[in-house]
């Protein structure tokens, strides 16, 4: 075979892969678009009915973004000079009530560890303002060299402390939050999700979401953090 046809076979091939990878990017782009369009419709369905409020964009909730992460970010050990995320903007902001409690679940276009990122949050307000609280699955071996390092806490409960990386402000107000009812809960529970965390008076849980403007993926979100918060006592908070 000659050179010529050689370069023409690589030249023709080239091009039909990269006609593939075009084809594929436009499939996922009207795929993403679709799926949207479904979220987006039940999303306003539900909106009157349960008096929640949506905006595309709402750069009013920034100062209270910005004064959460200012005020209660913890840096990681690892990365003690590493400060906390700069909200620029929030988008696709729900706000409302969901079992008698007041929530806020957007993306917030962030600047943090030197590059932009874009950080969905769903948090749900707590009663008053508590020390910082971070429960999360951790291999057993991170956990208790965290534990030995002073960097996290025990429970006391073994398959709690060997499942999960506990890091608090306040060891007393943990206990309080750690107690038995909610601790069957973490360990029973099927759900998919890392851990939750306290900041502030807000209250996320690390789950995966992959539209928070779809009600079929916000409202079981918003039902996790509820029956967590409903398994810390009241005298947490008062």
């Amino acid at each position: 075979m000659s050179t010529g046809a050689i370069i023409a076979l690589a030249g023709g091939g080239t091009l039909l892969v990269a006609a593939g990878l075009i084809w594929m990017v436009l499939w996922l782009r009207r795929s993403y678009l679709a799926e949207e369009k479904v979220s987006l419709a039940r999303l306003h369905e539900e909106l009157p009915k349960r008096g929640w409020t949506f905006a595309e964009r709402d750069d009013s909730i920034l100062e209270f973004c910005n004064r959460q992460y200012r005020d209660y970010y913890r840096p990681n050990p690892f990365q003690p000079f590493v400060g906390p995320p700069k909200v620029k903007a929030a988008r696709n902001v729900i706000t409302g009530i969901h079992r008698g409690r007041p929530f806020l679940a957007a993306v917030l276009d962030s600047y943090f560890r030197g590059e932009h990122a874009a950080l969905r949050c769903i948090w749900v307000r707590t009663p008053a303002i508590r020390p910082g609280l971070s429960v999360h699955r951790a291999p057993a071996l991170a956990s208790t060299v965290n534990t030995a390092l002073g960097w996290t806490i025990r429970s006391g409960d073994p398959e709690l402390d060997r499942k999960f990386q506990i890091s608090a402000d306040d060891e007393a107000f943990a206990a309080i939050v750690l107690n038995p009812a909610l601790t069957r809960f973490l360990l029973a529970d099927e759900r998919e999700f890392r851990g939750f965390q306290l900041v502030g008076d807000q209250f996320d849980v690390m789950d995966p979401i992959n539209d928070h403007r779809d009600p079929a993926e916000l409202i079981p979100a918003l039902d996790l953090r509820c029956d967590i918060l409903d398994r810390i006592p009241s005298n947490a908070w008062a």
